[in-house]
């Protein structure tokens, strides 16, 4: 038989059964439990066994398959009996559902009780901080950077970047970063080699990358367009362009490389791990 035993409690429930289950038992308790929880939510319940003899094999089945139907709808459910073999059931349950499920001595009831209330205080609180999460939303980005290599794929870079300025309203900032040319050790051979050579080189490749990050900018249309090319190597340009204009934004692509490459790392792996703000990391494909 099983009977439900009244409770002043929100979302925690009673239950006391006894004498040996049958599916008759479980045809008449079922719709009620079904009914709670479709009332209450996910609930807590107490299942009290008093001169517990098991189920019949029907309703070992009702039992089983209503659990694995419902096994999102409970909170906790507290067994409290007699026997070691009730406390050896209640763990074979607990490891076929989710439900916390725990047995409790008779004698410490009392104990089944608080921890019932402790689930219910728990999903209160789970519920409170969802919700105090949700209005606290995150600050509006108000300035983007944008670190562009003139590659084939700075477009697609570039064009994600342009869907979050024009959601935010955002200032845009483009950059680019010309390294120094790598001076060889020329040891007595200066004949062979005039460092000027290099200076000039490093200059031109500097003023075609203005020229191009000019052009870019009054094709974009858009009205807060900061633009800068800036010497020394892009993981510290963007760093170091990133803190002095406080951008809250740094969009950046990656070839997603494997292998040695990888662990050598990449600029986008370093702007990662560096910067102080969110970095998108546009993922373009393998070069």
């Amino acid at each position: 038989m099983i009977e439900f035993v009244p409770v002043s409690e929100k979302n925690i429930f009673a239950v006391r059964a006894s004498g040996k289950l049958t599916d008759a038992d479980y045809q008449q308790f079922l719709p009620r439990l079904q009914k709670l929880i479709e009332d209450c939510g996910p609930i807590s319940l107490m299942i009290e066994l008093v001169d517990f003899q098991g189920w019949e094999p029907k309703a070992a089945w009702d039992d089983f398959r209503f659990g694995m139907e419902h096994d999102k709808d409970f909170v906790r459910i507290a067994i409290v009996g007699q026997k070691a073999w009730q406390k050896w059931m209640s763990a074979i349950g607990d490891a076929f559902t989710l439900t916390k499920i725990r047995f409790f001595y008779q004698n410490r009831i009392q104990d089944a009780w608080d921890w019932l209330r402790k689930g219910d205080e728990d999903q209160l609180s789970a519920i409170t901080s969802t919700e105090e999460l949700l209005k606290e939303a995150p600050d509006a980005y108000r300035n983007i950077l944008v670190a562009l290599d003139f590659t084939p794929h700075s477009q697609k870079v570039l064009a994600r970047a342009l869907e979050l300025v024009h959601h935010y309203k955002a200032k845009l900032s483009l950059i680019h970063a010309v390294e120094n040319t790598f001076y060889p050790d020329l040891g007595n051979d200066l004949a062979m080699y005039d460092p000027a050579e290099f200076v000039e080189l490093d200059q031109k490749r500097h003023d075609r990358a203005v020229m191009l990050l000019d052009k870019l900018a009054r094709e974009l249309d858009y009205p807060d367009v900061q633009h800068e090319v800036i010497w020394g190597g892009p993981n510290s340009a963007i760093l170091s362009y990133a803190e002095a204009q406080k951008a809250d934004l740094i969009v950046v692509g990656s070839h997603g490389k494997h292998g040695i490459a990888r662990l050598l790392g990449s600029t986008a792996a370093a702007v990662v791990h560096n910067a102080r703000c969110d970095v998108m990391v546009v993922r373009l494909p393998d070069q």
